[in-house]
């Protein structure tokens, strides 16, 4: 083979090589697993860290009842590509939010002091996020940790009136973002939270979100227990509505459809038919035919009527 077609071989390797890498997306954050000892217990510690090293703040994620640190994979990577460093625990208990509040507030002072091959960050740049009953435990854990970032509820659950007692407590700006109301949520219980929060910074319903959109990802049993939404259904109350009018006449998407105005019907003349002839009132404007109605329409006694065959019958 000549060396001219060597070379043009050689270069063309070289270019398909090098389109395959710029094909391939590039990753803008690292993930880490660790380990910590977080209210007495040995758990799993996922680190999100973005690439540029240039991190704005940090954010812990808490899950929610029966779930893992994997279901805040999602807005785990998201935060990290926006530049925000993650940090996503298993909390140690499944029915305590006392311990589990405990636990993220051990986190935040080992992330102070500086954690997992991290720089000791200040409170003033941590951020407590929590989905369903992880809400619960990073609203207790904030009431208890003065001078943080900020607070960001996801949908969170109160059903003993203890978010409540605890949101008065917190000075941080808050935000609570919440789903329609179920079973899940406790029927909304998570307005409370909001409306108890002095330093609420916003408040907002996604209207047709569910439960489950909150955690990323989900699964199938979540869908089944609290329900899923139509995709492209979770606005905020006051968006467009994007669900079709043929689907709001469905039993299952009543909910998530405006309901309509109840309109006051007119008395109109054939309506008054429904009533008894003697409650009837006259239509006519002319007064000789309204008082010809009126006498038409008055109880006719037994006694005239039967005077009147008896008559008929002479």
């Amino acid at each position: 083979m000549p060396i001219a077609a060597c070379l043009r071989l050689v270069a063309a390797t070289l270019l398909l090589q090098a389109a395959a890498a710029l094909a391939q997306p590039v990753a803008l954050y690292s993930v880490a697993t660790d380990t910590a000892e977080l209210a007495g217990e040995r758990v799993k510690v996922d680190v999100y860290r973005p690439e540029d090293f240039g991190a704005t703040g940090l954010a812990i994620l808490a899950h929610g009842f029966t779930r893992d640190r994997l279901r805040d994979r999602d807005l785990g990577r998201a935060l990290a590509t926006a530049g925000v460093i993650a940090v996503a625990p298993d909390l140690p208990n499944v029915v305590d939010p006392f311990g589990n509040a405990e636990a993220v507030a051990d986190l935040v002072r080992d992330l102070e002091r500086g954690a997992f091959g991290l720089p000791p960050t200040p409170r003033a740049r941590i951020v407590l996020i929590g989905t369903s009953a992880g809400g619960l435990s990073t609203l207790r854990a904030a009431a208890n940790l003065p001078g943080l970032a900020g607070w960001i509820g996801l949908d969170p659950v109160d059903g003993s009136g203890v978010g409540i007692a605890a949101a008065k407590k917190v000075t941080a700006p808050a935000v609570v973002l919440l789903a329609d109301p179920s079973v899940c949520n406790l029927f909304g219980s998570g307005k409370s939270i909001a409306q108890a929060m002095p330093g609420l910074v916003r408040s907002e319903r996604m209207r047709g979100a569910s439960h489950c959109d909150f955690e990323g990802p989900t699964n199938s049993f979540c869908r089944t227990v609290c329900g899923r939404s139509p995709p492209g259904a979770a606005k905020p109350c006051g968006a467009r509505r994007s669900t079709p009018r043929s689907r709001c006449s469905t039993t299952a998407s009543r909910r998530r459809c405006p309901r309509k105005r109840p309109t006051r019907r007119a008395p109109t003349a054939r309506r008054r038919h429904h009533l008894p002839r003697h409650r009837r009132r006259p239509t006519s404007r002319n007064p000789r035919a309204r008082r010809r109605q009126s006498r038409s329409s008055r109880p006719v006694s037994l006694m005239k009527r039967s005077s009147r065959f008896a008559g008929r019958c002479r």
